[in-house]
């Protein structure tokens, strides 16, 4: 009866390994074809089963990592292609992979740094175009303002000349006042008394 139940137990394990084995065979075969989904799913499958530290293990982590990694997977999940990765080094740091994970690692670091800085750069664009907007419109008012402003220069200007002809005519009409008066003055100092 023992002997029984141990082979019973070694066909179980046996069979678990073939399972697991060709659970994570057809995931990289899905990989490979592209089928990045399907070859994900397949993976997580494997790694559920929680397989044996090993070179599938690792390999089925860094590839769920890449697929979760890629923008241009449709589970594009940065957060978990990190946290694939973080485990990926805790179970294989000297792995086959362990290089390209860290590597992985790093980029995502990077981009998490440069989405930081464009994110500021943005939140400064928007205020430099809130000035630039505040500024179009302080000078579209002064422009308007100028133009009044000019606007009633000219118009002072014209009554100024206005005047001007006024005072020139005046000037010449009292002149000629003054001469008459001049001349009656004379006429007046010539006449004998009577």
């Amino acid at each position: 009866m023992v002997i029984a139940k141990r082979i019973g137990w070694m066909v179980l394990i046996s069979w678990v390994a073939w399972s697991c084995a060709s659970v994570v065979r057809q995931a990289d075969d899905l990989f490979e074809a592209g089928e990045y989904t399907q070859a994900a799913r397949a993976y997580e499958s494997y790694l559920s089963s929680d397989p044996e530290a090993g070179p599938a293990t690792s390999r089925a982590l860094y590839r769920l990592a890449v697929t979760y990694g890629s923008s241009a997977s449709s589970l594009y999940d940065p957060a978990k292609s990190v946290r694939v990765l973080e485990r990926l080094l805790a179970e294989d740091p000297d792995g086959e992979y362990s290089l390209a994970a860290q590597a992985m690692l790093d980029l995502h670091e990077e981009v998490v740094s440069l989405g930081a800085v464009m994110a500021s750069r943005r939140q400064l664009i928007q205020a430099l175009l809130a000035e630039l907007s505040r500024l179009q419109e302080d000078l579209a008012r002064t422009e308007s303002e100028v133009g009044y402003k000019n606007d009633e220069v000219q118009g002072l200007e014209e009554r100024i000349q206005h005047l001007r002809s006024e005072v020139a005519l005046l000037s010449r009409y009292l002149s000629e006042r003054e001469v008459e008066l001049q001349q009656l003055k004379e006429i007046d100092l010539e006449a004998p008394p009577f």
